[in-house]
């Protein structure tokens, strides 16, 4: 299914002797949609590089990507790469090729986070554990992802610069990020096999969990709940990990 696309342009404001006055470079937003379907038990993966991604649940059998841009640049600077295969759907935010040599990739993985994100003003290099990536250059356009998935999927989020949330029960799920923090809901009923990692971050559970090492050492918190073989995957480097307790259907 193809993408479609919805183009806004509105102006910045800027404060000035107490009146707002319009400034004359206009902020450009486009907004991307997909609409899809997968067979049950496959992967929706959402691989960003500066900018939030966001997990529901649907309650149709529907998925549903929301792809928003954000910036003075020309919004064509970011393409929204969606590649379907036999495991399900992974969806990219593509910046400009740096190095010939390493251009990016939207591949689809099996999971795992980051083999190397590193990042300068311009410049982005990124390797995820299980292929895929490559050297971008950076611009000024930020792209958040709202996701929208049927329980019987599973979904994996990442982005280098951003925070990754999940409001799902019963999916599995893994998120990675390396510059932001991570925010996973779950129920006491329902229950997960966790595991969570920061390197310089902390570790808000509301579920009792073992947790080893400290803040600015590095801390992994994991440990096992409730009825269901539901399986939550997170890590981040300079971030905090929110695990939050809800008791109602989302």
């Amino acid at each position: 299914m193809k993408l479609s696309t919805i183009l806004v342009v509105g102006s910045l404001t800027l404060a000035s002797g107490g009146a707002l006055t319009p400034l004359r470079v206009a902020s450009v937003q486009e907004e991307m949609r997909w609409h899809g379907w997968v067979p049950g038990g496959q992967l929706v993966e959402i691989n960003n590089v500066h900018g939030n991604v966001r997990a529901e649940a649907s309650e149709s059998d529907e998925i549903e990507v929301v792809a928003l841009k954000r910036g003075t640049a020309d919004p064509e600077r970011v393409a929204i790469e969606v590649v379907e295969h036999k495991g399900g759907i992974t969806v990219c935010a593509v910046y400009p090729n740096a190095n010939p040599e390493h251009p990016f990739d939207c591949r689809p993985s099996h999971g795992g986070g980051f083999r190397l994100a590193s990042t300068s003003e311009s410049e982005a290099h990124i390797r995820w554990e299980n292929g895929g990536g490559g050297d971008v250059l950076l611009n000024d356009l930020r792209v958040d992802f709202i996701v929208r998935l049927p329980r019987r999927l599973r979904f994996i989020g990442r982005t280098v610069d951003g925070e990754v949330s999940t409001h799902m029960l019963e999916q599995d799920v893994e998120a990675h990020t390396v510059r932001g923090d991570v925010r996973v809901d779950m129920s006491p009923s329902t229950g997960a096999d966790v595991r969570a990692e920061t390197a310089w971050g902390h570790v808000d559970s509301e579920f009792p969990l073992v947790i080893r090492g400290s803040k600015g050492r590095g801390i992994f918190a994991f440990g096992r709940f409730g009825r269901s073989h539901r399986v939550v995957r997170v890590k981040t480097a300079a971030g905090n990990i929110h695990l939050g307790r809800v008791t109602h259907s989302l």
